[in-house]
């Protein structure tokens, strides 16, 4: 009997228990919160152009798609990249510190040498206008004595003067160049009978009033002392090339030096470097 009772109070017991071990909530498991992706910031394409200069008036201005614009190219070795089908070559005139024949016959793009021209291509858009080496001289549409090449690339328009040696631009002249951004010119050249005294390259400058120059190799440190006086000054010391956006075009008027003369003058101006 005893042993009977004893059964009957663990059998209770253990249904008890089962009982309250089924009734009780399951207690889910803690999640480990995961965490939070990281956000890739993929980089605005450059908007603007990388501009080179090589040799005297040479330089080679590359669109943001990679086109690449060679003026009065005279030494190939400085180039940047190799020209493709996809290049275009300007020459301001027929001097041989200008352009190469040889180089001319076997560039394999698109071309305007000393004449009166326009290419348009999506981003790149070319035209060329007549002007003078020297101040009598006509104004030819082709073969003439000096032509002055507007590129307008990467937002921005550039204008090539070569050896531009007028006293004044005409009132075609200043229509045609319109607001330009960067202008690329002389300042010093006997052979245009310009140089500091008549201040000709300045007074070509005043008449359109472009927000950057970049001087070609015909300068003089007495012309780079004027530019520096009346001008906010740069200069661009290392090797290759600059990227220059619309945003990077300065609020007042400004010179930008390049080539070999740049740290000399940097040294002797106190002047930046650009940005």
């Amino acid at each position: 009997m005893k042993n009977f009772l004893l059964l009957v109070i663990t059998t209770l017991l253990a249904t008890s228990i089962l009982s309250a071990c089924a009734a009780a909530p399951t207690e889910a498991p803690t999640a480990t919160p995961l965490p939070a992706p990281t956000e890739t910031v993929t980089p605005e394409p450059f908007q603007g152009v990388t501009l080179y200069y090589e040799n005297n008036a040479q330089f080679e201005i590359v669109s943001p798609e990679g086109r690449h614009v060679f003026f009065d190219v005279v030494d190939t070795s400085l180039f940047s990249a190799q020209p493709t089908a996809n290049d275009i070559l300007l020459t301001s005139h027929g001097h041989t510190d200008h352009y190469s024949s040889t180089f001319a016959k076997s560039f394999p793009g698109q071309q305007i040498n000393f004449k009166e021209g326009q290419i348009d291509l999506p981003d790149v858009k070319v035209k060329v206008i007549a002007s003078a080496h020297n101040a009598d001289d006509p104004l030819a549409t082709e073969n003439g004595t000096n032509y002055i090449i507007i590129v307008d690339m990467g937002g921005l328009r550039i204008a090539h003067f070569g050896d531009i040696g007028q006293d004044k631009l005409t009132d075609e002249q200043v229509k045609a160049l319109g607001t330009v951004d960067i202008a690329i010119t002389q300042f010093d050249n006997s052979y245009s009978t310009m140089n500091i005294t008549n201040k000709k390259g300045f007074n070509l400058m005043d008449q359109f009033k472009p927000k950057l120059i970049i001087p070609t190799a015909h300068v003089s440190q007495p012309t780079i002392t004027f530019a520096v006086g009346r001008w906010k000054g740069y200069v661009h010391t290392g090797p290759g090339g600059v990227k220059i956006s619309r945003a990077d075009i300065p609020a007042e008027q400004s010179i930008l030096i390049f080539g070999p003369l740049a740290s000399t003058y940097q040294a002797i101006y106190k002047l930046p470097s650009w940005k």
